[in-house]
């Protein structure tokens, strides 16, 4: 009888231990994706504001480290497109060169809230970290800027110690303008 009882309650007692087992592994696996999810949306803001300074630069000639600046400009502002026609390399065609202004929102940031972008996704309640300057590389003056991801959601990226660092677009100590996360 007692036999019995114990080979029920071991039998219960393994059920339970594969269980959470499976738990811990499956929590794990959708941690990750959510933490990929969470990261996509933060790089494709990243992004957003990469191309949103850079247009800056190119008609300003400089970065800027302010958000209502860049928002502004984003919907208010105009640059200047190259349109050509016909093919500068046949004989047999008209071929012109025409400059045109196009403001900056309609052409670059049609299906985007512009006014979401200084704030960090999913939640959009933190702001990331815009910085601007300049450095001296190779003997010349060049602007940079650097926009980084305040509070990560990977838990590994919060550790300072860990070579996976916040996300963040740009450098503030050299000329690159590239993401972290490439």
């Amino acid at each position: 009888m007692i036999n019995n009882i114990l080979k029920v309650v071991f039998f219960l007692l393994a059920c339970l231990l594969a269980f959470l087992l499976y738990r811990s592994v499956a929590s794990e696996l959708e941690y990750r994706q959510e933490v990929q999810s969470i990261e996509n949306q933060v790089i494709t803001k990243l992004e957003k504001i990469r191309l949103a300074q850079l247009t800056y630069k190119d008609v300003k000639g400089d970065f800027t480290n302010d958000f209502d600046t860049l928002i502004n400009f984003i919907k208010t502002g105009t640059m200047q497109v190259t349109v050509e026609y016909g093919d500068k390399d046949d004989s047999t065609s008209v071929y012109r060169k025409e400059v045109i202004e196009v403001g900056v929102q309609d052409s670059l940031f049609k299906n985007f809230s512009v006014d979401s972008i200084a704030f960090v996704p999913p939640l959009d309640t933190a702001k990331f970290e815009l910085l601007a300057g300049r450095v001296v590389q190779g003997n010349v003056e060049v602007p940079v800027f650097q926009v980084t991801d305040p509070y990560p959601y990977d838990r590994q990226r919060k550790n300072p110690n860990h070579p996976k660092q916040p996300l963040r677009v740009g450098s503030i100590s050299e000329a690159k303008y590239s993401g972290n996360w490439k």
